[in-house]
């Protein structure tokens, strides 16, 4: 094979391997958008029973996901964040962009004290269970089982206890 077929050979494989590359990335972004609003779906069923004007209310809207790889002019993320109001306190669940293997992670607004650390929802696919992750500093993060039960005691911990 001369220098000119090897350079037509690797042209090829290089454009074979650049489409599977976009394909996969297709795929992975579209189960990352259907996996983000099941999620929200979920969490808006849990709190369904409980909903109550001014004290407990939620909420969507359209929201593109950005960051350093897809700055939001370019961001092909596009997907939505939800927003709890608890005794007047905002919570957010923010999209990160789609990470490495399909990585989804939600950044969680509202519930860190200590000035450094921060709470995020992560899942990994295939697996189909989100974890709550809350870091601080250097240290490992802790991670607990994300459901029903858990969001509760997260959210009960807003509510102003009464003093007296």
């Amino acid at each position: 094979m001369d220098d000119v077929q090897q350079l037509g050979e690797m042209l090829r494989h290089y454009a074979e391997s650049e489409v599977h590359k976009k394909q996969l990335f297709e795929s992975q972004s579209a189960e990352w958008a259907t996996r983000i609003g099941e999620l929200f779906d979920q969490i808006q069923q849990w709190l369904a029973p409980v909903l109550a004007p001014h004290l407990l209310e939620v909420s969507r809207e359209a929201y593109v996901a950005s960051g350093p790889s897809a700055p939001v002019e370019t961001s092909t993320f596009k997907t939505e964040k939800l927003s709890i109001l608890i005794a007047g306190k905002p919570v957010d669940f923010v999209p990160d962009v789609m990470g490495v293997g399909g990585l989804i992670s939600v950044a969680v607004t509202g519930f860190t004290g200590a000035r450094v650390g921060s709470v995020s929802l992560v899942c990994l696919p295939p697996a189909t269970s989100w974890q709550w992750r809350k870091t601080n500093g250097l240290k490992d993060p802790d991670t607990f089982a994300f459901d029903a039960n858990f969001l509760a005691q997260q959210l009960q911990s807003l509510i102003p206890r009464d003093r007296s």
